[in-house]
């Protein structure tokens, strides 16, 4: 019994499958971030084909990016400047309960007044993860369209960099990644109150750049861009609020002021 089939037999470029027919455009394994990848990689293809070269279209496309998450990373830097001014309040209310196992029932009040004083400054805890939450997904699309997209293999972007699809020869880009991750994080305003977290935290620049060590050139483009953006915003939005009010315990307020 005959069997009507069609073949393709050529490189897997997007514009290429999706002129033949949208359906093979599906051969591209791009994994669970393909709704973010194919209209990534299209946008990335649009602005190369202005600037004529993939690791700038990947610069032109990172600061697009930015400026559409703009307000959320401020607002979130916003609340953060609020939280490190609660930190007094909340440092007491944690302390009256720091006695208490984290079973005992009576752990759940301490909750409820923390959340009080959040509530009553109008600040959302869970606001300073928001722009992290959204970047890390473009991130992991960024690495499968690197990985997976036949337009970035062997593509060169200059200087030492001659293929955006393979690490950096000469670690350059992972280790400024690092550099700025560390930046990013001194400037960021500090509300956490666990020694612990706070060691964590600052183990990720160090934990960032031996990840970006063997990852794609055009990976650490896209995420050392970002981070310096990031850094700009960040030295912005501190200058524009000024440095946290933070006020003094309420023993130190009663000392009578020296004379």
């Amino acid at each position: 019994e005959a069997v009507d089939a069609t073949f393709f037999i050529g490189p897997k470029a997007v514009a290429l499958l999706k002129a033949i027919d949208p359906q093979l455009v599906y051969a591209i394994d791009y994994g669970m971030f393909r709704p973010i990848v194919v209209p990534l990689l299209n946008a990335l293809n649009w602005v190369n084909g202005y600037i004529g070269n993939y690791g700038w279209a990947i610069i032109v496309l990172t600061f697009l990016i930015n400026v559409a998450i703009f307000p959320l990373r401020h607002k979130s830097v916003v609340s953060m400047k609020k939280m490190q001014e609660l930190k007094p309040e909340i440092d007491a209310i944690q302390k009256r309960y720091g006695s208490l196992k984290a079973t005992d029932p009576a752990k759940q009040k301490m909750n409820q007044e923390v959340m009080e004083v959040y509530k009553r400054a109008g600040v959302n805890p869970a606001s300073g993860c928001v722009p992290m939450l959204l970047t890390m997904p473009i991130l992991f699309a960024f690495y499968s369209m690197l990985a997976y997209s036949i337009e970035l293999r062997g593509a060169p972007f200059g200087f030492w960099i001659k293929d955006l699809s393979v690490y950096d020869p000469f670690y350059v880009a992972p280790v400024l990644t690092g550099i700025t991750m560390l930046v990013q994080q001194r400037m960021t305003p500090q509300t956490g109150t666990d020694p612990v977290q706070q060691k964590m935290f600052m183990l990720m620049p160090v934990i960032f750049t031996v990840m970006f060590l063997w990852a794609p050139s055009g990976l650490n483009i896209y995420w050392l861009v970002n981070n310096v953006l990031a850094i700009g915003q960040q030295y912005f939005t501190n200058r524009l609020l000024g440095p946290a009010r933070v006020p003094r315990p309420a023993a130190e307020r009663r000392l009578p002021k020296k004379s």
